[in-house]
């Protein structure tokens, strides 16, 4: 008897330590349901930007802020030079294309990437593409998305 009344008296006493009103979970980290989608079922729409391309959202919302979307570009493309202001991770999933870091496109300063290679481009730089099959890139976008054409009037932020 005394065994069990000495448990209950430390089992209040720890109760009586621990937080009475413990912090809620931020909402936007809370676990959200898992989604698969097979390769035949993803969503494909037009690239708003680069006319010929197409995009699926995989993650995210572009428009509001951090995501993660697919982009597929047709062979021969060539992806104009432009910029962002998002800071972006670039993974190659599929094809092979030239990249390159300059604020005009020139093929011959274009490192060949093919599937599992990746790049980081940092916000408010430029960069391009030159499609030497068809290609699909998985862009991670730290913020919401915008595009910038090399020599357009708007100033780098």
């Amino acid at each position: 008897m005394k065994t069990v009344l000495f448990s209950l008296i430390a089992a209040t006493s720890l109760l009586s330590t621990a937080p009475q009103n413990p912090a809620k979970p931020d909402a936007s980290s809370a676990p959200r349901e898992t989604v698969v989608v097979k390769a035949a079922n993803v969503k494909w729409v037009d690239h708003p930007s680069v006319s010929g391309a197409k995009m699926a959202v995989q993650s995210g919302d572009p428009a509001k802020g951090p995501a993660v979307v697919l982009m597929k570009f047709p062979k021969g493309m060539t992806v104009p030079a432009h910029w962002h202001t998002s800071g972006e991770t670039v993974t190659v999933v599929s094809g092979t294309a030239l990249f390159g870091t300059s604020e005009t496109v020139d093929a011959a300063k274009g490192t060949e990437l093919g599937a599992g290679s990746y790049i980081t481009v940092p916000g408010n730089n430029p960069h391009w593409a030159i499609a030497k099959e068809e290609f699909v890139i998985s862009v991670a976008m730290e913020k919401a998305a915008d595009f910038h054409l090399c020599g357009e009037k708007n100033e780098k932020q």
